[in-house]
């Protein structure tokens, strides 16, 4: 007995096509699941922030730890940005010679709200949280944002490229779980 397809004769002749379609859909993400290419977080548009933020400055010269930023890096989903009222207590006054720390005091004092942009973006159905992987797992920061503590300016994409593989890899080295649903909604 031979199946027909449900929208009729008229469409029959499509139907190899459709099927051709869907396996080559199919066989690409899995050779660019296999090779690591399909990457968590998307090549969108360079991000943009409101100041030049000088990360080597506050973390080396300073010695701030990235929670003094980041204020839910160990107990958040996500890890927090900075804003006005983080800055203001050291920028309330002009701090050194840099034109971004003058700039600082001047968008304080003008009450111009102070707001960083996200430069990691994941994908809806992934779930990740910096509670799990710094606050429990103690992973450190520089594990996924590579050197973004040395840098003189905020880059406009992301340091470390998160793809599959990256996280498959470091789960492998921690020996934790490898089941899809531990990370996929």
């Amino acid at each position: 007995m031979r199946l027909r397809p449900p929208v009729g004769r008229a469409f029959a002749h499509l139907w190899p096509l459709v099927g051709v379609a869907v396996l080559a859909a199919l066989g690409a993400r899995q050779s660019l699941w296999r090779a690591g290419g399909s990457s968590l977080v998307p090549r969108g548009a360079p991000v943009t922030q409101p100041v030049a933020f000088n990360h080597l400055k506050h973390t080396r010269d300073l010695q701030l730890e990235c929670q003094f930023c980041h204020a839910y890096v160990t107990t958040g989903a996500h890890a927090g940005l900075p804003d006005g009222e983080t800055c203001a207590p050291c920028h309330q006054e002009p701090q050194g010679s840099a034109p971004e720390a003058a700039r600082v005091t001047a968008l304080l004092a003008d009450g111009t709200p102070l707001r960083f942009n996200k430069l990691f973006r994941l994908p809806a159905h992934v779930f990740y949280t910096h509670r799990r992987h710094v606050g429990i797992a103690e992973l450190k920061c520089q594990q996924c944002h590579g050197g973004i503590a040395e840098t003189e300016r905020p880059p406009s994409r992301p340091l470390v490229r998160i793809t599959m593989r990256f996280c498959m890899d470091c789960h492998r080295a921690q020996g934790q779980s490898l089941d899809c649903v531990a990370c996929h909604r």
